[in-house]
């Protein structure tokens, strides 16, 4: 019994310190805002941002099949203080909105409507622009 109990343990500890996300379940979610949304993996390491909290991202952003916006492999992700978007032609209200309840770790493809795109894009008629999110950081502040 006590072998058991020793290799469950384990499997217990194990199980709580793995942060690998897990796949997405392809459900497309809309919100009361219009904005629509898809985890392709769910982040398990850390918590969830909150306003205040540091974030860091890296996107592809599109408006259909035109790229307007990449974060290259390699190069440091955008961050900013979620709440504030300093980068408005980048992270809009829709952006925002789409990563409540992310993880690190997690991938996420939203689609965000006219009214919560970035000031200034103008959209064709009924063409989302369109955001795939890798969270990559959620600090609770600068140290």
């Amino acid at each position: 019994f006590a072998a058991l109990a020793a290799v469950e343990g384990r499997e217990i500890i194990k199980g709580l310190s793995d942060v690998t996300p897990l796949q997405g379940d392809g459900e497309t979610i809309t919100t009361a805002s219009g904005l629509q949304y898809r985890d392709v993996l769910v982040g398990k390491a850390g918590s969830a941002p909150l306003p205040g909290y540091i974030i860091g991202l890296r996107a592809v952003v599109k408006i259909g099949d035109q790229i307007i916006y990449e974060t290259a492999a390699g190069e440091k992700p955008v961050a900013f203080k979620y709440g504030q978007r300093p980068f408005q032609n980048v992270i809009c209200e829709g952006v925002e909105e789409g990563i409540k309840g992310m993880k690190v770790g997690g991938k996420r493809v939203l689609e965000v409507p006219a009214n919560l795109a970035p000031p200034g894009v103008e959209l064709p008629p009924g063409v989302p622009i369109t955001y795939e999110i890798e969270l990559s950081e959620v600090l609770s502040g600068y140290f």
